[in-house]
């Protein structure tokens, strides 16, 4: 299978290498010439946007929002779309994009009987390492069994959760959860802080029971040892917080608790601290409370 990868960040990077690994032909390509070159080094073959779109049959893409999705599928100057010849029979968006803008992408790229798939993915950097991603797809169900097998290298699970658009609905729907018990996470960390907890021995207390999760078991520990190297940095999960309430917003929706943890996150970023992990968030709790 020839896979084009466009996008060799935090998330590209590891997803890339799985298909190499599963011995795919891979074609990447990202402004990070040196991250290209990493791939090169491992078999991958750093290629323009013109050689994609005529060689590869399914084009995988990990950026970090909808308009940079845009400019690389049709709204730029160097896109997939204003190419002679296109191969391309798919593309797979593992981005967190508005559903709004999967649908429009979607239009756009069936003038040229291109099938879009939203799929983003939970997980993080540690699964995209492992190859053990949720993904949540939003396609026609027909797609979904050739989904599933390019996906395979990266995923722990790939669920189909509606049409296309589908996938980044539920996306922001995790982006509430995960977000909003990191901060909920933080508040109990400088809580038992103020009274001299042992920090790993309330993690051993509480991590089995009601409390628990998988924002606990990858967070906590980096909040205890005061760990920020971005695993999914504040930047990207407030881009997703602000997508949550611009779609919310769409609809009528209210969502107090999210908007809420927007302006915590906003808060932590415009201080600088936006390429900390989303665990940083603690910091503006110990801030507010002279920690």
């Amino acid at each position: 299978m020839k896979i084009g990868f466009i996008g060799l960040g935090i998330m590209g990077k590891p997803m890339a290498t799985h298909f190499l690994n599963a011995n795919h032909t891979v074609l990447v390509n990202d402004v990070n010439k040196e991250a290209e070159q990493e791939l090169a080094n491992k078999g991958a073959e750093a290629v323009s946007i013109e050689d994609i779109a005529k060689n590869a049959e399914h084009l995988i893409l990990s950026l970090p929002n909808g308009a940079i999705v845009k400019s690389v599928l049709y709204s730029g100057e160097d896109t997939i779309m204003n190419k002679d010849f296109i191969n391309i029979k798919s593309v797979i968006d593992t981005s967190s994009l508005t559903p709004n803008e999967s649908l429009e992408i979607s239009k756009v790229l069936e003038q040229k009987q291109i099938k879009y798939v939203d799929a983003p993915v939970s997980g993080g950097e540690p699964l995209a390492i492992s190859g053990e991603l949720s993904v949540m797809v939003g396609c026609d169900q027909a797609d979904l069994d050739e989904v599933k097998a390019v996906l395979d290298p990266i995923a722990g699970s790939v669920i189909r959760v509606g049409d296309v658009g589908s996938g980044s609905v539920v996306k922001l729907a995790n982006q509430i959860i995960v977000n909003t018990n990191i901060a909920a996470l933080s508040e109990a960390v400088i809580l038992a802080k103020k009274f001299d907890i042992d920090l790993n021995e309330m993690f051993e207390a509480i991590r089995h029971g009601l409390a628990g999760s998988a924002a606990m078991e990858a967070k906590l520990p980096k909040m205890i040892e005061q760990d920020y190297k971005a695993g999914g940095t504040l930047n990207i999960n407030l881009k997703d917080l602000k997508n949550v309430i611009s779609t919310a917003d769409t609809v009528g929706l209210s969502l107090p608790l999210a908007n809420q943890v927007k302006e915590i996150f906003k808060s932590e970023v415009n201080q600088g601290h936006g390429i900390n992990d989303q665990a940083g968030i603690i910091k503006y709790f110990e801030n507010i409370n002279n920690m």
